[in-house]
């Protein structure tokens, strides 16, 4: 008599605190994904385009033709979950970028100065760091001083 055993592996979706990071520094809004709230993302949105990111765990959107506050009081007021939208800038903000409407359906990942999503990119220019401008001094000097060698 034999007998097989066999085992499954479970593989963790867990949301992270990482959902708490909206991937763009221009004015928005955004939720952690659960019941209708990615209905209620593309209603209050207008015309801004919805990002998911952190694994599909949060969803966003710029403040686009509306302020924070307008947007934030219509996500929680049409999906009852207070606890858990929040948003990166001040009330009366809007975001300076702009775009038509397209939903993400991918994961959006961002580093700072661009927001990039599977759906649709929104960029946004950034002034240069002090430490960044330092690091290109020292390069320039660098290679200043080896031609001088």
């Amino acid at each position: 008599m034999s007998t097989t055993t066999s085992s499954v592996s479970a593989t963790s979706t867990a949301c992270g605190s990482g959902v708490w990071q909206i991937p763009t520094t221009d004015a928005a809004c955004a939720a952690k994904i659960r019941g209708n709230v990615t209905d209620v993302m593309d209603q209050c949105c207008g015309d801004a385009s919805t990002h998911k990111y952190e694994n599909d765990c949060g969803i966003y959107c710029l403040a686009q033709g509306q302020d924070i506050k307008k947007l934030q009081n219509c996500i929680t007021s049409k999906s009852g979950n207070f606890n858990d939208v929040f948003c990166n800038a001040a009330q009366n903000a809007t975001a300076t970028a702009t775009g038509t409407k397209s939903t993400s359906t991918g994961t959006s990942t961002s580093s700072t100065g661009t927001s990039t999503s599977t759906g649709n990119a929104a960029v946004t220019n950034q002034p240069i760091s002090k430490s960044g401008l330092g690091m290109i001094a020292l390069l320039f000097g660098s290679a200043f001083m080896a031609v001088l060698s």
